[in-house]
Parts: structure tokens; C-alpha cells; sequence
């Protein structure tokens, strides 16, 4: 004979004798995850027995609570272990299980918002059963993409095509919930997950595959009227940024579409003030910090293409001379005071001037273009000087010495 469930004992409330057995199993189970998890060494078989006791307790409990109040802990539990960084079981014994139980088809697998809604969404989104399906796809996927990491960064032909699956469903979930701007979490949350796993995709060489999800991402943002507020400000110039990156790494300029992202922030800070909101310090902030970085994607390209060829370029011997010379001292340290204000934006535009994933100047030297090695020289001057603090708009007292541009720089400049 079957235990009765648990409205045979009343209301599904705590104190339920099947609800007590039930949250008292769930915390015995958490316990001893936490064990395995601050134990000194890996045992599998420990690791078995847990995934066999959170199997037995749903496999006891399912016939016995309220189909709601079972998947709410059920994926609770699967946070829990997803949080312990347990994907296997977190995706298999947690938001898997959910997902089983309303459709057989792989997530992989769904080819447009059509399917989508008939396999996970038969009642439409406005339901309980709605929201926490929403989590269990989330899940789903942030197991699957930490599982693939785990493997490590180099990508067979596979795993990529895997990767590249999560986030096509990833635009399909998003492009389903669009309409509705009460699921704004669920595009907000999208555009996280789509820029973890093209961060990586990116960190493999894998730029031309990540460009495309990442421009999705950002026109998500753009469209969704309460993704609009000067609270995401800083999340949408991050995305922006990381599109930049993918068209530099892919050798294509990315110029047009930082003065783009330039607009739309400017936009957007005008409809804010326009509104009669309140224009908080914070939000100042945050459109300014979004307007050096975008604008230092700009300066990234322009301050080599701007630069006439010279045929002579700077000596070791010259470096003396330098040092004394006022500052602005050169065309690149001029660009660098016309676009930015202050010590800090300017050396990150230096930085990422500097920054190129297929060049590693301290290690190889220059390239062999005359212009680009005369550039690249001015902002590693321009970094050393703004580090010191001695430039024309403040002065911190740091001396600069001698030896110091001799460390920085030898290992350029010996073979020009």
C-alpha cells in the first residue's frame, strides 16, 4: 500500500508530517554536500551515494506533495548544487528533471519561438508553472555551458557546435519573451548568460561566432523600454564593449559601431533628463563611465589610422629627451587629451590601444610598420608619464626615473 499524500494529513503547510519527513530529508542531503564540498580530497563514490539519496527523496516524495511545491524545492535543491558548483547533478537531478516532466525534446533542439511555446509553454507565460520553467531553462543552461568549460578552453569542433546551440536557444527564449515587458528579467538575465559564454567562446579564438549573439544581446537591451533605465547603463556598455572587441579581434573596424553605442547612451541620457526624473550621482556616473569606455574603442583605432607615416622613429637615445619635454609632447599624447578627461580614462584608452590578442610587443617587439611602431612607442611613453603623474592636468609628486623607461622599453627598442 501507498503512503498517503500529504493532504491526507490537512493543509501543505510546515507543520505536514509528510512536508516535516520531506524539508528534513532536503536538509540532511544539503549536509552532506556541504561536507564533500569542504572535504580536503575527492571521493566519487561520496559523490554517488549523494546523487543516489537526492534521487531516492524525489522518487519518494513526487507521488506524495502538490506538483507546484515539489518543483519549487526541486529546483531550489538544483540552485543549491548548481551554487556548489555540482552542474552533473544540478542538471541532471534538478532543472533536467523539471523539464522532463513537460517535454522530452532536448532544449538543443527547439528551432524557433513556435516550438518553444508548444514544448515548455502549452499554457503561456502568464502562469506559476511559467515562471519556474523560466528558471529551470536557465538552469539548464548554465549547467550545460560550465560543463563544457570544465573541459577546458580548446574547443573541438563539437563542443563548439554545442556552445553554439545553448545560445541560438538562448535568442529563441528571448525573442519569445520580447513583447512581454514584464519578462524584462528574462532578457536581462539572457544577455548575462549570452556574454559568459561568449566571453569564452572568445578566450578560443571563436570571435566571428561571437559577434552575432552578442549584437543580439545588445539590440534586447536597446528595445526593451524597462531595460532602459540608467540603472543598466553599465551593463549595456559592457556588451557594447564586448562587440567592439569581437570586430577588432576579427581584424574589422569597430569604430562605427562605438559611435553608435556613443549615440544611443546620449539618447538615452537626454530621454532621462527629459522625463523629469532625477538624475542621480549615480547615474551621472554611470554615463560617464559608459562614455570613456565606448570612447576608448574609438580612440583604439583612430589613433593609428590618423597617423601619417614618419621615416625616422624614436631612438633609445632619445628617450632622455623625452622625459623633460612638456607634456603634450607628441600627436597621440594631443588625440589622447582631445578625447579624454583626466589621468584615469586616458590611460585606459592607452591600455586598450595597446591591447591586441595576435601582438605581444613586450614579448616579440613592434611590428614592422614604421607608423604603427612610432604609435605604439608614444602611448607606452604616454603610460609611463601619466603612471608618474606628471602630466599638464595634475601633478601627484611621483618621480619618474631614469632606469625605469629603460626597464619599460629595451626590450622594444633594441631592434628598432
Amino acid at each position: 500500500m501507498d503512503p498517503p499524500p500529504a493532504s491526507f494529513y490537512g493543509k501543505v503547510e510546515k507543520k505536514n508530517p509528510v512536508v516535516l519527513a520531506f524539508t528534513a530529508d532536503i536538509k540532511e542531503f544539503k549536509s552532506y554536500v556541504k561536507r564533500l564540498k569542504e572535504s580536503s580530497y575527492t571521493n566519487h563514490n561520496a559523490y554517488a551515494r549523494g546523487a543516489k539519496k537526492v534521487f531516492e527523496i524525489w522518487n519518494k516524495y513526487k507521488p506524495r506533495l502538490p506538483p507546484h511545491y515539489f518543483s519549487q524545492n526541486l529546483l531550489q535543491t538544483a540552485d543549491f548544487l548548481y551554487n556548489n558548483k555540482l552542474h552533473k547533478l544540478a542538471l541532471w537531478q534538478g532543472y533536467g528533471r523539471h523539464l522532463q516532466e513537460l517535454c522530452t525534446s532536448n532544449i538543443e533542439n527547439v528551432k524557433d519561438v513556435d516550438h518553444l511555446k508548444s514544448s515548455f509553454f502549452p499554457d503561456g507565460f502568464d502562469t506559476e508553472q511559467a515562471n519556474l520553467t523560466f528558471r529551470a531553462l536557465q538552469g539548464q543552461i548554465l549547467c550545460s555551458y560550465y560543463l563544457e568549460k570544465e573541459k577546458g578552453e580548446q574547443l573541438s569542433r563539437d563542443r563548439l557546435q554545442k556552445l553554439l546551440r545553448l545560445l541560438g536557444f538562448l535568442r529563441i527564449l528571448m525573442q519569445a519573451v520580447l513583447p512581454h515587458e514584464r519578462l524584462f528579467w528574462i532578457l536581462y538575465n539572457g544577455s548575462l548568460h549570452i556574454y559568459n559564454i561568449c566571453r569564452f567562446l572568445m578566450s578560443s579564438k571563436q570571435s566571428a561566432q561571437a559577434l552575432e549573439f552578442l549584437l543580439w544581446a545588445s539590440v534586447c537591451l536597446e528595445v526593451s523600454i524597462p531595460l532602459l533605465n540608467a540603472h543598466f547603463v553599465t551593463w549595456r556598455a559592457t556588451l557594447y564593449c564586448a562587440v567592439c572587441q569581437c570586430y577588432y579581434e576579427e581584424h574589422h573596424s569597430a569604430e562605427v559601431f562605438a559611435r553608435r553605442a556613443l549615440k544611443k547612451m546620449s539618447d538615452l541620457e537626454t530621454l532621462e533628463r527629459m522625463s523629469g526624473s532625477e538624475v542621480t550621482v549615480e547615474s551621472q556616473l554611470a554615463y560617464k563611465e559608459a562614455s570613456v569606455k565606448l570612447t576608448a574603442m574609438v580612440f583604439k583605432r583612430s589613433v593609428f589610422e590618423t597617423r601619417r607615416t614618419y621615416k625616422c622613429l624614436l631612438k633609445s637615445e632619445q628617450i632622455e629627451e623625452i622625459q623633460n619635454v612638456p607634456w603634450p609632447r607628441n600627436s597621440t599624447e594631443h588625440l589622447l587629451m582631445e578625447m579624454f578627461q583626466g589621468d584615469a580614462a586616458q590611460f585606459l584608452a592607452m591600455m586598450e590601444a595597446l591591447w591586441d590578442t595576435t601582438r605581444r610587443p613586450l614579448q616579440v617587439g613592434l611590428p614592422k610598420e614604421p607608423d604603427i611602431q612610432e604609435v605604439m612607442l608614444e602611448l607606452l611613453f604616454a603610460g609611463v608619464r601619466l603612471l608618474s603623474g606628471r602630466t599638464s592636468h595634475t601633478n601627484y609628486g611621483i618621480p619618474t626615473e631614469n632606469i625605469f623607461f629603460s626597464v619599460c622599453l629595451n626590450c622594444i627598442l633594441h631592434d628598432i
